[in-house]
């Protein structure tokens, strides 16, 4: 289970957001009760991993804009006051009635309560008196204000008669809020689990990505994008089909096997989509020979140049820091956006050919041809160099000669042989992979490539859930998951996200953006 909690306060409560970040996500999935059934993050608008200062005039829309999920989106919402309100709204972030917040806290509690269902709101008060300084300060009426806003907030908590409408709870120092908000924490995930249990249903995880860690993770060059067939998707209009005679964009999965099925015969018009079933079938059919062919002049188009490119690829190019990039595609795309924004990286590919034995394709960055290496003899220096993996093959401009596929079933039978005994992928991009995040994109399990990729990284997540690892978090991006696809994730401590890859890369620039 994934859980999101944001945490909404005023600055003079500085002691207290530190320690309920500590709490959420480093104490609680760490406890036994817990460990390896609930992931936890700690939201917050001023968050310090974010690559970029938030502006402290950030109105809610403008936080919205940047990928930041509302406290509405999150499963629980955290308000913690004592001696100040906070800082009032603009003028234009106003209520329906026309009326003024006299804070973003006041906003985020009422878009908490306003919402159905609502998340679980926890509202606390530190009762200690403030040391308001002075009277004669010339700042002493502003400060007497905001502790006479931070009272009147609490007036909401009572009927007319002075009984209580709803709860708060109060405490004295910054560690007794510690401990308390531990006990209510624990309580309340016990329901989620529970109600989970009793109901047997997959908990979807409604509220955005966490943009600010991503970016942050991709800017510092401890995350590895993998990027799966999903992202041909990306980039091209969505109601637009797609012409192989006069291509604007490349081929999704199944509108690639939908051209081999109509071309090779294919009899079956229930697995026109299974794209390794098509062209096994294509290949029993006609050769070898001229799968490689077609594939060539379908992915590898005449005027490449004029193909619709991926927004993720152009954001990837941008970042300063060396990337290890993972991706099953065939297409030479993310190479053709390096090429153009002169970034230096060097290009790896998985080679399925016979003479090649179990040798990787390499081209240190300027190669015109490559070097052919075992594996587990490959060096590359990944702290200095971005390195583009291949690991389903790729088409080679310079000649067809060394045109690569993993499409077939056998050639993924055979992919999987390898990885069990360890000679498919370089032993120096999984040791890499074991303390990055890793950041799925455009995957699905009726992918021959999910299946793949789950089984190269067995090992790397078995460690992780052994060790009730939450803090290299890794994600999976994508349009929409199944029931089934879920729980894969889930299971593998992978916290998957439902949002358009057009939109998740436009988010996440934004948070990367000064």
């Amino acid at each position: 289970m994934r859980l999101r909690f944001f945490l909404s306060s005023p600055g003079d409560v500085a002691d207290e957001r530190t320690f309920a970040q500590q709490v959420i996500e480093q104490e609680l999935p760490k406890d036994p009760f817990m460990r390896g059934r609930v992931g936890c993050e700690a939201v917050r608008w001023d968050d310090p991993a974010a690559p970029v200062a938030m502006p402290a005039t950030l109105t809610p829309q403008e936080a919205v804009n940047r990928g930041l999920p509302r406290p509405s989106a999150c499963d629980c919402v955290i308000v913690v006051l004592w001696s100040r309100l906070g800082t009032p709204l603009p003028a234009s972030c106003t209520r329906p009635d026309g009326s003024r917040y006299l804070s973003g806290t006041e906003w985020e509690y009422e878009d908490a309560i306003a919402a159905r269902p609502q998340p679980h709101i926890l509202v606390y008060r530190r009762r200690s008196p403030p040391e308001l300084g002075d009277p004669l300060d010339a700042d002493y009426d502003e400060r007497l204000a905001q502790y006479r806003r931070a009272n009147d907030f609490f007036k909401r908590f009572r009927n007319a008669d002075g009984s209580l409408a709803g709860g708060f709870a109060e405490y004295d120092t910054p560690q007794e809020f510690r401990d308390r908000l531990r006990v209510d924490l624990r309580a309340f995930i016990q329901r989620r689990l529970d109600s989970e249990q009793a109901n047997g249903q997959t908990v979807r995880v409604n509220a955005p990505p966490p943009y600010g860690r991503i970016a942050k993770a991709l800017a510092s060059g401890s995350a590895v994008p993998i990027i799966g067939p999903g992202i041909c998707r990306s980039g091209r209009p969505g109601d637009e089909p797609w012409d192989p005679d006069a291509p604007r964009f490349l081929p999704s999965g199944n509108e690639l096997s939908a051209c081999l099925a109509d071309e090779a015969g294919f009899p079956s018009q229930a697995e026109r989509d299974q794209l390794a079933e098509v062209a096994s079938y294509y290949e029993a059919f006609k050769t070898r020979d001229a799968l490689r062919e077609r594939l060539r002049s379908l992915l590898a188009p005449a005027a490449p140049d004029k193909l619709a490119v991926p927004p993720l690829y152009s954001l990837l190019a941008s970042l300063e820091k060396p990337l290890l990039i993972i991706t099953t595609n065939y297409d030479t795309l993310i190479e053709q956006v390096f090429r153009n924004a002169q970034k230096p990286y060097d290009l790896v590919v998985y080679s399925e050919l016979k003479e090649l034995g179990n040798a990787v394709l390499w081209w240190p960055h300027g190669a015109l041809k490559p070097e052919t290496v075992a594996p587990n003899e490959l060096s590359i220096e990944l702290e200095k160099k971005t390195v583009i993996f291949k690991m389903h093959g790729s088409i080679v401009p310079q000649t067809s000669d060394l045109d690569t596929f993993v499409i077939t079933e056998s050639d993924y039978v055979e992919l999987l042989a390898r990885i069990a005994s360890r000679s498919a992928i370089p032993a120096l991009f999984a040791s890499h992979c074991q303390d990055r995040n890793l950041l799925f994109l455009g995957y699905s399990l009726r992918d021959w490539s999910f299946r793949t990729i789950l089984q190269s990284l067995n090992r790397f997540f078995a460690k992780r859930l052994v060790a009730g690892d939450d803090e290299i978090q890794s994600w999976a991006i994508d349009d929409r998951f199944s029931e089934l696809e879920l729980k894969f994730w889930q299971r593998r401590g992978v916290y998957p996200y439902e949002v358009n890859l057009d939109e998740f890369v436009r988010l996440l620039r934004a948070r990367m953006s000064p």
